[in-house]
């Protein structure tokens, strides 16, 4: 994967469609900032990102979103199996959720590992609760593959994209077809 650009002092907005349906994202001079996928239209999915950013103005597409725009369609083909190399830009993140958003990027490509293995890597493996409740709050997936995360009975459990478990299992099935 080639380096992206990051913008340098200003906030991108972009949008792209994949397999699944539409994405939108955001990105800051530091890294992705949110992720939000998967909408039946453009329009939802802009309309999703803006609101998150609470942005009154139209969206206009940028130049530096379309290498974004391609990593994202790319990964939905699954000819991209990790994000390791994306910035992210992490600035209101509690030190929890940096620390679980770590260990759960690390998870490989097309594997799972159970909320309670994420919580007892961190050192506390009563804390899987704790480490769903982040990830609900994941704002970067796929980057951050909280749909690797499942419960320790192999159950898929939730999942906070549009799409849910569905969404989800669609996730699982495609890494497992391209591992």
């Amino acid at each position: 994967m080639k380096k992206i650009k990051l913008p340098s002092n200003r906030i991108i907005i972009g949008s792209t469609e994949t397999r699944f349906g539409w994405l939108s994202f955001t990105v800051t001079p530091k890294g992705l900032k949110e992720c939000r996928f998967m909408f039946g239209t453009k329009k939802l999915a802009e309309e999703a990102i803006v609101s998150s950013l609470d942005i009154k103005e139209p969206l206009t597409d940028d130049p530096l979103s379309v290498p974004w725009s391609e990593l994202f369609r790319s990964y939905f083909e699954g000819k991209i199996k990790s994000f390791d190399k994306v910035p992210v830009d992490s600035d209101g993140w509690s030190d929890f959720q940096k620390k679980v958003y770590n260990t759960v990027k690390s998870i490989p490509y097309g594997k799972t590992a159970s909320y309670g293995a994420v919580a007892s890597f961190l050192g506390n493996e009563k804390a899987s609760r704790a480490v769903g409740n982040a990830l609900k709050n994941n704002p970067v997936a796929p980057v951050i593959p909280c749909h690797r995360v499942i419960s320790s009975d192999k159950d898929l459990c939730g999942f906070s994209a549009s799409g849910g478990i569905e969404l989800k299992l669609k996730m699982l099935e495609l890494e497992k077809d391209n591992s």
